[in-house]
C-alpha cells in the first residue's frame, strides 16, 4: 500500500491513555441491564507460589494521576510517563544494553481475582502468537522479583502515540490518512480474526501510532475465541466506563451471549466515523443511553435487525421496542457532510445493527472506498488458529504460576 507522504504531529500524551485498555478499571462498578441478574461475585482463592533469586533492580517512582512504582532490572532508565490509570501504568524506558526506547507496561495486582488474571495471561499469551506488521510486538516479560509476585511488566515498541491523541489534536487529517487508518486497522484484524481471535476492545487508545502512520493494535486482555467463548467477565464490557462503551456493538451493550468477529468491525466503523467528524459517533452515558445514542443514528431496528438477540432474551428485544419506538434512521451524508459516497457506504456496512449485516475484514479491505490502498500481498492470514485451551484457567494462583514460567521462558 502507498505511504504517505507527509507525516502526522502529535499532541503531548494524555495522562488518562490507558483507559480501561487490556482490563477493566479496579474502581469501576458494572451496570446491570433491567432484564438480568447481577451474577455472584467469583470466589478467590488464596496466592501462592514457589521462591526465587530475585535480579538486581531500580526503582522509579512515576507521577500521574494514579502514582505508580516501577521496580524494573537496573539496564532499563526510566525516561517518561506515557499513561497511566486505575488498572496500571505505561512508561517509555531505554535499555541501555541495547540503546533503544522502548514501552513498558504495569499491570498491577491482575491476581486479585480470576478475571484481571485472566485478561494478564490472555494479553501475554496473544502478544506471542500473533505476529503481524499491524499488531504490537511483545519484547519481554521483566522476570518478577520472587515467585510470589503481584506485578506484572510487559515491554513492548515505543510508539509516538495513539488514535485518540491524533484525534484530538490539532493535526489536519486528510482523506489519505482516514483511509490508511482504516485500511492497516483493518489488515491488522484480517489476521486476527483468521487466527481464531476477536479483539473485543478496539477503540482508538488501543490502535497505537508514530510519525511515520505506521499502526499497531495493541491491549488484548478481552480476546476471546471466534465462537465458543463465555462472557464472564461482560460486566466490564458494560461498564460505566466511557471510553470503552462508546465503541461497543449493540448485542454486547445488549447483553446477547453470542458474540462474533462482527463486533470488531462495529468498532473500527466506529473509528471511522470519529476520523471523519474528530468527534466520537456514539457518547452514551451509560449502557442504556448507549443503545439510544446508537438508535438516534441507525433508527429504531426492525424486528429481523433483532433477531441475532436470543429467544431467551426476549424481555431485550421488547425493551428496545418500548424505550426507542419509532426512531428514524440519520443519513450519514448529514451527520458527515465532508463524507465522501464511498465513506457513507462503507460506515452504513460496517454499523449494522444486526452483526450477521456488517461486512467481513476481508469484505471491507475490498471496499471501494480503499481501492488506493488495497495491496493483495497485504492479506495476511494466520498459519494456525490460537489454542484456546490455556483460557480453561480457573485459579487465580494457577494463573499466577502460568505468568510466572511465561516469564521464565525468557529468562532461562
Amino acid at each position: 500500500s502507498r505511504l504517505l507522504a507527509h507525516r502526522v504531529a502529535f499532541a503531548p500524551p494524555r495522562e488518562d491513555a490507558l483507559g480501561g485498555s487490556g482490563g477493566g478499571p479496579s474502581g469501576a462498578m458494572a451496570v446491570h441491564p433491567p432484564w438480568t441478574e447481577q451474577p455472584p461475585a467469583a470466589e478467590q482463592p488464596p496466592a501462592a507460589a514457589p521462591a526465587q533469586q530475585a535480579p538486581q533492580r531500580s526503582t522509579y517512582q512515576v507521577n500521574g494521576p494514579h502514582g505508580s512504582i516501577f521496580e524494573v532490572p537496573s539496564h532499563l532508565k526510566f525516561l517518561r510517563t506515557l499513561g497511566s490509570g486505575t488498572y496500571g501504568a505505561v512508561s517509555a524506558f531505554l535499555d541501555k544494553n541495547t540503546g533503544t526506547e522502548v514501552a513498558i507496561k504495569k499491570i498491577a495486582n491482575p491476581f486479585r481475582n480470576i478475571i484481571d488474571g485472566k485478561r494478564c495471561l490472555r494479553e501475554i499469551k496473544l502478544l506471542q502468537l500473533l505476529e503481524h506488521d499491524c499488531i504490537i510486538p511483545l519484547l519481554d516479560i521483566l522476570a518478577p522479583a520472587s515467585p510470589d509476585f503481584h506485578e506484572v511488566y510487559l515491554v513492548t515498541e515505543l510508539m509516538d502515540a495513539d488514535l485518540h491523541t491524533v484525534i484530538c489534536s490539532d493535526q489536519p487529517l486528510s482523506d489519505d490518512h482516514v483511509q490508511f487508518f482504516t485500511y492497516h486497522i483493518l489488515r491488522a484484524l484480517l489476521y486476527v480474526h483468521s487466527a481464531n481471535v476477536v479483539h473485543r476492545d478496539l477503540k482508538p487508545l488501543n490502535v497505537l501510532v508514530n510519525k511515520n502512520c505506521d499502526i499497531k493494535l495493541c491491549d488484548f486482555g478481552l480476546a476471546r475465541g471466534r465462537a465458543g467463548f463465555s462472557t464472564e467477565d461482560d460486566d466490564f464490557l458494560r461498564t460505566e466506563y466511557v471510553g470503552t462503551r462508546w465503541y461497543r456493538a449493540p448485542e454486547v451493550v445488549l447483553t446477547s451471549m453470542e458474540y462474533t468477529a462482527a463486533v470488531d468491525i462495529w468498532s473500527v466503523g466506529c473509528i471511522l466515523g470519529e476520523l471523519i467528524g474528530r468527534s466520537p459517533m456514539f457518547r452514551g452515558k451509560d449502557f442504556l443511553d448507549q443503545i439510544r445514542s446508537i438508535c438516534e443514528v441507525l433508527g429504531t431496528p426492525a424486528d429481523e435487525e433483532l433477531s441475532f438477540i436470543p429467544a431467551a432474551n426476549q424481555a431485550a428485544r421488547d425493551f428496545i421496542k418500548v424505550r426507542f419506538p419509532g426512531l428514524p434512521r440519520r443519513n450519514w451524508r448529514t451527520m458527515f457532510p465532508s463524507a465522501s459516497e464511498e465513506q457513507c457506504h462503507m460506515l452504513d456496512k460496517m454499523l449494522q445493527f444486526d452483526p450477521n449485516s456488517r461486512m467481513t475484514a476481508q469484505e471491507a479491505l475490498h471496499h471501494a472506498y480503499l481501492a488506493d490502498q488495497y495491496c493483495e500481498e497485504d492479506e495476511i492470514l494466520a498459519e494456525a488458529h490460537v489454542d484456546w485451551s490455556f483460557d480453561d484457567t480457573s485459579e487465580p494462583t494457577m494463573l499466577q504460576c502460568l505468568i510466572y514460567h511465561e516469564a521464565a521462558a525468557r529468562h532461562p
